[in-house]
């Protein structure tokens, strides 16, 4: 044990937990919302319903459980990780802050809209205001646990402790509540430059920002590669071109993948390139216009360069790495999971991006993805 959980029960029993000062537990427990579904604590509006049990998912499962739930010694469950790492919501609520919260150290809890809030303690920081309403896998501070650090409270090691508080303000473990998805579907912004960068893998469904199925398969299509297997030296030869005709169908070409780029080939990759600003014919006869798009699909691979439609050496080295792949050792079934999430981090360590590659993307992962699209 890291630190000596017994004390995070506010000096009392298991079924303690945080009510605002200036709150009594009888106005907190009539302050329900005539026919709102709402609850106010401490001018924070909460949402609540009939006690139903919420389904989470896991935003740890890549780190390693340094104290299991184990009451009454240890009333949650500990993650191993370093200080500053971020930590997604397993599930929508609502945020409430509770800064140096005893022993617990600085706390958020988000309320999940059904009696049931989700805490994790010895926070370095916070990321959001008390009120903010929260989807699952949005950012909702940092990890913390340092030793004497600010809001750690009586942590002895860098840590985050997650435990789950039911209606009856008694502890439960998170793992009571998880549901079967790996991660939770991305926001709007964040599943559009996903189906940017599945059109790379075949994707040519719509741009609505709604990821599905197809999506994922186009994403775990780029991450895998396409079976390049030569130098990253800005020469296309005979293995670059077959790996541009393994790119081309999924753009419907049929032809042999022998290296020889003729017009069926070409077809293939500019039905590809209509993702990535392509709006010629799809005539097989590649010009600067089909290029530009081609260099655009080579950012996804790392090339900074211009899209003017002359393929240079750092052109040729962009796809080169993207053909290549990121990584993913996955099935190409359309359900991501750890190992495509951490494809894409691999991805966008190539847009800046120089956190873990742990497979929970969080707001640095996304941002340095969208600059390659």
């Amino acid at each position: 044990m890291t630190e000596n959980e017994a004390l995070h029960r506010c000096g009392g029993g298991q079924g303690c937990h945080h009510v605002p000062a200036g709150v009594s537990r009888r106005n907190l427990l009539r302050g329900a919302v005539a026919g709102g579904g709402a609850l106010a604590v401490g001018g924070i509006v909460l949402p609540t319903s009939a006690h139903a049990a919420p389904v989470f998912y896991n935003p740890f499962t890549a780190y390693a459980i340094t104290d299991p739930w184990n009451p009454p010694e240890h009333n949650g469950v500990d993650f191993a990780m370093a200080v500053g790492t971020a930590l997604p919501a397993p599930a929508s609520g609502t945020i409430e802050n509770i800064p140096y919260n005893g022993s617990a150290g600085h706390t958020v809890s988000i309320h999940h809209g059904d009696g049931y809030r989700s805490q994790y303690l010895h926070l370095s920081q916070f990321r959001l205001s008390n009120g903010t309403s929260v989807s699952a896998g949005t950012i909702v501070g940092y990890s913390g646990g340092a030793m004497g650090s600010d809001g750690s409270g009586n942590s002895d090691g860098p840590h985050l402790h997650w435990h789950v508080v039911n209606p009856s303000a008694v502890r439960q473990s998170p793992y009571d509540f998880m549901g079967s998805g790996p991660t939770p579907p991305p926001a709007q912004g964040e599943g559009l430059t996903l189906q940017k960068i599945a059109g790379a893998g075949g994707y040519t469904g719509a741009l609505d920002g709604v990821p599905g199925t197809y999506t994922w398969r186009g994403v775990q299509q780029v991450v895998t590669g396409y079976g390049y297997t030569g130098p990253v030296d800005g020469a296309p030869g005979t293995y670059t071109y077959m790996a541009f005709q393994r790119m081309a169908y999924k753009g419907g070409y049929g032809g042999t993948i022998n290296g020889v780029m003729d017009a069926n080939t070409w077809k293939g990759v500019q039905t590809i390139c209509r993702r990535f600003g392509y709006s010629g014919p799809i005539d097989g006869a590649p010009g600067p216009n089909t290029y530009a798009a081609v260099q655009r699909i080579a950012k996804l691979g790392g090339y900074t360069g211009p899209a003017d439609g002359v393929m240079g050496p750092n052109s040729w080295k962009g796809l080169q790495r993207l053909f290549t792949g990121f990584g993913y050792t996955g099935p190409i079934d359309g359900a991501p999971g750890k190992n495509t999430y951490m494809g894409l981090q691999r991805m966008a360590q190539l847009g800046g991006y120089g956190g873990p590659v742990d497979g929970i993307p969080g707001d640095y992962t996304w941002a340095a993805l969208a600059k390659l699209v």
